[in-house]
């Protein structure tokens, strides 16, 4: 049975979705993705001089007309596309509660999915974990697909803290098809650690798209007045300290430079980025927010 976010009209109109890729890839069958291989799409590609045994239907005889040479056009070729959806499974993923973060993030990553699922292209889910052997799943193509993903992203509880890099690492290990990685996660995690992460994804020539994903208690602590004890939701080191109006502009002006360097290295990285606070609408992120940043087309 589909979560509750996934109407019948939700789902018609994720199907009016197409995600945009910012690369070429070669892909293993015909689709609607632009190839660095020559085809016979409708997009112009580029002129070469006719030879022998070259189908007549693409000479060019405006060109001969002009020059008295033979040329025929070429068209890109279209070919399916691979998508590779990464969701952290940390324990920062489950504060305040697994449903009001982690879940969300797994309905942003079936949303995306079943736009993949119903233009019959390929995608695959991954799991960042603290654990060595990496959990993903098959790759799914076809609607009826979705049913699987839901139960991949039903199972697991997130725990633990997970070094995003060696995460990351461990799943592109056995990623033989290049294509187009969506991750998401908090980010709440040193500056360090996420760009060593999306280097990482960089350096496997993925089209990258990041979705950080935080609870509006994170946002908008409501912590009343007076002491307070914090405890890392994967650490589990305790910190004490007087919660006053000051240190909550504090925090939040903190984690404001935080969201603003982790944007600004994925612009200049070229990677899509996005922010999802968990108390918004789900259709309202996917259909609106997400196509203004060009995820989709």
């Amino acid at each position: 049975m589909l979560p509750a976010p996934f109407t019948s009209e939700f789902l018609s109109r994720l199907e009016c979705l197409r995600l945009r890729t910012r690369k070429e890839f070669l892909g293993s069958r015909p689709g609607s993705y632009s190839s660095p291989r020559r085809g016979t799409s409708l997009e112009f590609a580029d002129y070469r001089r006719y030879s022998p045994g070259d189908d007549i239907r693409y000479l060019d005889w405006g060109i001969f007309a002009r020059s008295d040479r033979l040329y025929v056009k070429l068209f890109h070729e279209e070919v399916d596309l691979f998508v590779y959806l990464f969701i952290d499974a940390s324990g920062s993923m489950a504060f305040p509660s697994p449903k009001e973060k982690f879940s969300p993030a797994c309905q942003v990553a079936l949303a995306l999915a079943y736009v993949v699922l119903a233009n019959h292209d390929h995608v695959k889910l991954h799991l960042l974990e603290g654990t060595s052997a990496p959990s993903a799943s098959p790759f799914y193509r076809g609607r009826h697909r979705i049913m699987d993903c839901i139960d991949f992203v039903s199972t697991p509880s997130p725990a633990g803290p997970v070094e995003l890099a060696l995460a990351l690492g461990e799943h592109l290990k056995r990623i033989r098809r290049p294509g187009k990685a969506i991750l998401l996660s908090d980010f709440l995690m040193p500056i360090s650690s996420y760009q060593q992460g999306l280097n990482l994804l960089r350096a496997f020539n993925l089209d990258i798209s990041v979705i950080q994903v935080l609870a509006r208690q994170e946002v908008d602590p409501p912590f009343p007045r007076g002491g307070l004890a914090l405890v890392d939701s994967e650490s589990h080191a305790e910190l004490r300290l007087q919660w006053s109006g000051n240190l909550r502009r504090e925090y939040q002006e903190s984690l404001q430079r935080h969201n603003l360097q982790l944007k600004s290295f994925c612009h200049q990285s070229g990677i899509h980025y996005s922010l999802f606070v968990t108390d918004q609408e789900l259709s309202e992120f996917v259909l609106e927010t997400l196509p203004a940043i060009g995820l989709f087309k």
